[in-house]
């Protein structure tokens, strides 16, 4: 009389063949991510140019976090809208930065850009426009939706130029 035991075991065989190709990380195109994150970049600072706060914070997440030198760290897409709004009433504000490096993990899930960013902004004292440059670094991560959003970010201002004698 046969057994079923050769059978049982092909079929267990089969069974794990399949799970193991169910759990097979996805391939992640780190270069094409990496073009999505530079274009989302490239949108940031025209809404900056544009002095659209609404599209220039669209990309934070909702616990988004930044912190700079010098002032207070800002908690949430909603206080970096308020902020923003607020620099856009200084008809001397302007904003725009580049990424010197993008980096996207080999998972596709995060990500992380460095770079050098200018800004104008009205001296409240002198009344005059000064000029303000620095680095940043930021953490991206991808959401639930496929978009990607600023975690953090790090901002430090660049060394002011050494007085005139």
């Amino acid at each position: 009389m046969p057994t079923a035991a050769p059978y049982a075991r092909a079929a267990a065989l089969i069974l794990i063949a399949g799970l193991g190709a169910c759990s097979k990380t996805p391939t992640v195109d780190v270069a094409k991510e990496v073009a999505a994150l530079q274009a989302e970049d490239a949108a940031i600072n025209a809404a900056y140019k544009a002095r659209d706060a609404v599209k220039a914070t669209a990309y934070d997440a909702a616990d988004y976090l930044s912190y700079t030198s010098g002032a207070p760290t800002v908690k949430g897409r909603d206080a970096d809208l308020a902020g923003t709004k607020d620099s856009f009433t200084d008809p001397g504000f302007g904003f725009s930065f580049t990424a010197d490096r993008t980096e996207v993990a080999k998972s596709g899930d995060l990500a992380y850009q460095a770079g050098s960013y200018t800004q104008t902004q009205t001296n409240p004292a002198t009344k005059k426009v000064e000029t303000v440059t620095g680095n940043w670094v930021a953490a991206w991560r991808k959401e639930p939706d496929g978009a990607w959003r600023i975690a953090s970010e790090a901002v430090t201002q660049a060394p002011a130029p050494a007085a005139k004698p």
